[in-house]
């Protein structure tokens, strides 16, 4: 796998894997870990796997492994989901290549109430040209990992002052498509004043402050160093069962673009922030998500505020559970600042014998430098589950989105359907069978395709934790 800056993305990435591996191994008694193992085996069909106006008929085989650990303790709260996969073209369309899927995250308490260390780390692949159709050539390896501590002061029962620190860096394959699109590091600062108004309810002041380098400097043309600074108030509301949680965030934020020879150096971008994330659950069978969002934001803190993690005071953001929010905006792989302005709403129902949920969201997105990319889309998605037995489960799903690129005076609209089978063998072992159709339509002349799928997956898992499935 080759990343730009190799040795020390390597590096990175493989004492995040080892020390949310060791916690979980030697850091707590074993009892509370939980961890699962697997190795799964698909084979697909597409009728046109460019997804081209002259379709190209190939057949993917894919082999992957990897496991899951969550662990819950007073010295360590840690999951991680860790997974590499081979992909064979066998009609040799594409290259057949490797792929790494990481989605990890971590609090270690050091000394209780006080001083915590928290590890986030997000590996996976991002579109590189939201106009281009979802093939291989069109999609960049990414890793977006995050570190540092956190200390916090208790005066009295009711205030809490908190101080911490975080390294973050960004990483891209370089290719020809990604060789416009460099790393970045950066370095947060950031102080908080909780006001704990009751059992249920926090109140926060919060500022952050960010310095984010890029190395190598970027061509002229690109982007340049920029810091940041984020003021803003923060109400969080938790109630103790954990059937509703809400987190809402006002202020501002200033940045100023300096050094290199970017397009953009010397300006100074200003604008509000408003986040919302909501999570109510009225039976145990059912859950209302709710997100909303008006931010100045880019790749690497769209990707790290996605980590599937644990929660702590100086998580930029409230985490919705995964399973509630199951269809969100497309993140971009880019250097660029964008103003993202959204919302989503999800429902989601499992009764004994029938699941399903809803999922629908608007966004826009402006970008700071090229505004070419500029786009404003709406989607949404309906899943629906049939459970015959404990071994046995049938599903569907439909998904729609429709993207317009308004100085492009581009409009697409995908679909995407498909139904399946699912059977347990034994305890351990999974057969999937899934037929599919993938859709656009388009103002674009020689852009329209469909293409019909179909595959059979073969997974072994040593328990529920880990699902094999590609994640690419």
């Amino acid at each position: 796998m080759n990343i730009a800056g190799g040795t020390n993305v390597r590096l990175v990435r493989y004492c995040c894997i080892a020390l949310l591996c060791g916690f979980g191994a030697g850091g707590a008694p074993a009892h509370a870990a939980t961890y699962d193992g697997g190795v799964g085996y698909s084979m697909s069909y597409d009728s046109n796997i460019t997804r081209s106006t002259v379709p190209t008929a190939d057949v993917t085989e894919q082999l992957f492994g990897g496991f899951a650990i969550e662990e819950r303790s007073p010295e360590l709260a840690a999951r991680a989901l860790v997974q590499v996969e081979r992909r064979r073209f066998v009609r040799h369309t594409y290259e057949d290549d490797n792929g790494f899927f990481l989605d990890g995250s971590a609090v270690w308490t050091i000394s209780p109430r006080f001083f915590t260390w928290a590890f986030d780390d997000l590996f996976r692949e991002l579109p590189i040209n939201l106009t281009l159709p979802g093939t291989p050539a069109n999609w960049a390896k990414t890793n977006s990992f995050s570190t540092g501590p956190e200390f916090t002061f208790r005066l009295g029962p009711a205030n809490v002052p908190v101080i911490g620190a975080r390294y973050g860096a960004f990483r891209v394959q370089q290719t020809v498509a990604t060789s416009g699109i460099g790393n970045n590091e950066r370095f947060t600062l950031y102080a908080r004043w909780l006001r704990l108004a009751s059992a249920s309810t926090t109140l926060s002041l919060n500022y952050e402050a960010t310095r984010a380098k890029f190395d190598p400097p970027q061509p002229p043309a690109f982007y340049s160093d920029l810091t940041r600074e984020d003021l803003f108030f923060r109400y969080e509301y938790l109630l103790p069962d954990n059937r509703s949680r809400h987190t809402l965030d006002v202020g501002t934020m200033r940045a100023l673009q300096y050094g290199g020879t970017g397009l953009n150096v010397g300006q100074d971008l200003s604008g509000r922030v408003v986040r919302y994330a909501g999570l109510w659950s009225p039976t145990p069978e059912s859950a209302f998500g709710v997100t909303l969002s008006d931010q100045i934001s880019d790749t690497y803190s769209d990707m790290i505020r996605s980590v599937t993690g644990v929660t702590i005071t100086g998580m930029p953001m409230l985490q919705a559970d995964a399973a509630v929010l199951p269809y969100t905006a497309a993140t971009v792989t880019t250097d660029d600042l964008y103003h993202s302005r959204g919302g989503e709403l999800t429902y989601v129902n499992r009764g004994a014998r029938l699941g399903y949920s809803l999922a629908g969201y608007v966004r826009r997105v402006d970008f700071q430098t090229v505004d070419t990319q500029d786009y404003q889309e709406k989607g949404g998605r309906l899943t629906l589950s049939w459970f015959f037995s404990a071994e046995a489960q049938a599903y569907a799903f439909t998904r729609y989105l429709k993207r317009n690129f308004p100085n492009l005076d581009e409009t697409d609209a995908d679909r995407d359907k498909g139904l399946g089978i699912s059977y347990r063998m034994g305890r351990s072992l999974t057969l999937t069978v899934e037929v599919g159709e993938v859709e656009r339509q388009s103002n674009v002349p020689l852009t329209a395709f469909v293409d019909r799928r179909a595959m059979l997956l073969l997974g072994y898992s040593t328990g529920p934790v880990y699902s094999p499935r590609s994640r690419r």
